[in-house]
């Protein structure tokens, strides 16, 4: 008599058993799949801790798996592509969700471009407030649009759910919780909570494009590892690649920046948001405020005025040894002694911007050197326009305007010492 009740309980055991892996699998949510990609939602616990008094913070995670060769992206995708977006609308209950970013990688595409992201696999860490619940579960549910990509791009976009137990006491998952941690613990830590550790940045102006140094002192590399730096998306800058140096100060960063708006000039002071990988310490994240600065080491920086009035002058001897100016005065003089000396000013104008180039942010040198050239056009077309006194005057007039201009301009973009610079920017940013 006990035989059948035993197979009765096995076979009672056996027909539970898919209902009990269902239970597991909603869980940590079901896989979406497509050719390039996996994605489901997790969380670290089988049970979670219900919400009572108070309100409880929620760690989730957003699991991708990728196919080789595929990459999804940072909050900085790079030169292409974008990051994951997530929605929690309708999960009731769930509160100022955010989706946080470990860690990146490089990846170097086809054609010079860079790709900022995860390969393999990736759990972006997901953290928000839980109210009060009814019931002891939680049923939560994401939108998410995600780009995946290797050399062709593919956009995806799924809702997610996963059936969430709640309880009294928390009770890990042995899948689910190992993985949220390890990706939790990938997490860039602040600055400022790294006793001993310090980073700041300058903006170097430079004739051609604008470089961002950025340092982290009190820092040694990983073993076996290089440091990588990760710029956050500025509303001023695109960034080139970074390039490392080591001291036994610590780790520093130059990266060429290239202006959104070409001709504009430069900011004093730019905010700048960065993520450094590859250090004894894990990696770091801070936000600076940078100032605009000489290359450092320079020699102190003499005053513009000097030179562009220099400048302003040779030009002006120029235009009139090559007879631009005046009425003839210099026609007594041999043609070629006057076209020598006319040269002769223009090498010590060229001299002149050189000068001022170490002086002056290069949308200042660009400045110049247009009023220059406007005052050139003016001369030449108020010499053809000498029986017309009025246009002549007009020009005269533009001419002497474009002569204190040219000073004017060198000072309002005159480039600051990195002393004052760096006092003018505050705490955050110490010398």
């Amino acid at each position: 008599m006990r035989t059948p009740k035993t197979l009765l309980s096995l076979i009672l055991a056996l027909a539970a058993l898919p209902f009990a892996a269902q239970r597991a699998a909603a869980i940590a949510g079901a896989w979406e799949s497509n050719p390039q990609s996996r994605v489901r939602l997790i969380t670290p616990w089988k049970v979670a801790p219900s919400p009572s008094a108070q309100d409880i913070d929620l760690r989730l995670g957003l699991h991708f798996t990728l196919a080789p060769g595929w990459h999804v992206y940072w909050k900085n995708s790079g030169d292409a592509g974008f990051p994951p977006i997530v929605a929690f609308a309708k999960t009731p209950g769930l509160r100022g969700a955010e989706l946080l970013w470990p860690a990146p990688q490089r990846f170097e595409l086809r054609g010079g471009l860079v790709a900022l992201g995860y390969e393999k696999e990736v759990v972006y860490p997901v953290r928000a407030t839980l109210a009060k619940a009814p019931g002891d579960h939680i049923r939560l549910s994401a939108d998410v649009d995600y780009l995946v990509c290797e050399v062709d791009c593919i956009p995806y976009r799924y809702t997610l759910t996963a059936d969430q137990p709640l309880g009294a006491a928390a009770v890990p998952d042995p899948e689910t919780a190992p993985l949220v941690d390890a990706w939790w613990k990938r997490l860039p830590v602040t600055a400022e909570h790294l006793p001993g550790v310090r980073t700041d940045g300058v903006l170097e102006a430079e004739n051609s494009r604008p470089l961002l140094e950025v340092r982290v002192r009190g820092v040694k590399p990983a073993p076996g590892s290089a440091p990588g730096l990760f710029l956050e998306s500025n509303d001023t800058f695109d960034a080139g690649p970074p390039k490392l140096m080591t001291t036994d100060e610590g780790v520093f960063f130059r990266v060429a920046l290239k202006p959104h708006e070409a001709g504009k000039p430069l900011p004093q002071q730019t905010a700048f948001a960065w993520t450094v990988t590859g250090l004894t310490i894990g990696s770091l994240e801070a936000r600076r405020t940078v100032p605009l600065i000489a290359r450092a080491g320079r020699s102190p920086i003499s005053p513009p005025l000097p030179g562009a009035l220099l400048a302003v002058a040779a030009t002006l001897a120029a235009l009139w040894l090559w007879g631009l100016l005046g009425r003839g005065g210099a026609a007594r003089a041999p043609r070629a002694g006057r076209e020598a000396f006319g040269f002769a000013a223009a090498a010590v104008l060229c001299g002149a911007l050189w000068g001022l180039s170490r002086q002056v942010s290069f949308v200042g040198i660009a400045g110049i050197e247009l009023l220059l050239l406007t005052m050139a056009l003016c001369a030449w077309l108020r010499r053809r326009a000498s029986r017309r006194p009025a246009v002549s005057f007009l020009l005269a007039l533009g001419l002497a305007v474009c002569a204190v201009a040219a000073p004017w301009l060198a000072h309002h973009n005159r480039l600051v010492p990195a002393d004052e610079a760096l006092a003018a920017a505050g705490p955050h940013l110490p010398s």
